[in-house]
């Protein structure tokens, strides 16, 4: 099996990973309700096997990490994807 559809393999399974988990159960696990005023940036503030954690300035979330691992599958799958349409792009020179 080539690179490529090693990627759209991982690309796929990543989205709908991501996605029925983030519908199942939702995108976060839990957040704090901080009511804040200024503009908020994201910040990664921990992750560990429990999942990934951010702050935006006032509240901290934990996101689901179904979702994180769908996500970084899904990323994954594009650059080996993107690797593999080089080299046969290479090869076919």
């Amino acid at each position: 099996m080539s690179l490529r559809r090693w990627g759209m393999l991982c690309f796929g399974v990543g989205v709908f990973v991501a996605s029925v988990a983030g519908v199942a159960t939702g995108v976060t696990l839990g957040c704090t309700d901080v009511a804040c005023d200024g503009p908020t940036t994201l910040a990664l503030r921990g992750v560990s096997l429990a999942g990934v954690t951010v702050f935006d300035g006032c509240n901290t979330c934990q996101l689901n990490p179904a979702v994180v691992v769908g996500a970084a599958l899904s990323l994954l799958g594009v650059v080996v994807g993107g690797i593999g349409v080089v080299g046969e792009m290479r090869a076919a020179e």
